[in-house]
């Protein structure tokens, strides 16, 4: 993976061979005000138009910044206009910290939004995250998978040994 861009509040990383693009959020964002978490997430779509990816991770787990509902409904307006006019059939994982989602809640965070070319999968684990992306299955564990495609959310959870689950984009 290829650092392209870094700041205070968080990192991104690219790799060609693999079509992959890794945000990751970092601690101060704890600090963060609304106005640059506006400013870092445009950065980031910035950037990321740049890019050729068919594969996107976001790592969330240091993510603290509390959005709130009219920064939530602005970053969605954002995705829904601009991610969706450059998509090809994306898979995005996003690795969450469970604190933060029990705020936030995040059939509330994706209420807005319209991702028909999108998959999206919301993981507690890194790994499992990455064997989705690049394997195409998560393998079975006690932590928590949250399936969001076509507006509809699915919660996996507790499977059995020899079962694994297999998400595969067209």
């Amino acid at each position: 993976m290829k650092n392209i861009y870094e700041s205070s509040f968080n990192k991104i990383e690219y790799s060609e061979k693999l079509k992959l693009l890794e945000i990751n959020w970092l601690q101060k964002t704890e600090s963060m005000t609304d106005s640059q978490y506006k400013s870092e997430f445009l950065t980031n779509l910035s950037i990321s138009q740049n890019y050729n990816f068919n594969k996107l991770i976001v790592d969330e787990r240091q993510f603290h910044f509390e959005r709130s509902e009219e920064i939530q409904n602005w970053a969605n307006n954002i995705i829904n206009g601009k991610l969706l006019k450059k998509s090809n059939k994306i898979k995005m994982a996003i690795v969450y910290n469970q604190k933060s989602m029990q705020k936030i809640g995040i059939k509330k965070m994706m209420t807005q939004m319209e991702l028909k070319d999108i998959e999206i999968l919301y993981f507690e684990s890194k790994e499992d995250a990455h064997d989705w992306l690049l394997k195409g299955e998560i393998t079975p564990s006690d932590r928590r998978v949250l399936l969001f495609l076509n507006n509809v959310f699915t919660e996996f959870t507790n499977r059995s040994d020899d079962e694994k689950l297999l998400f595969h984009s067209k």
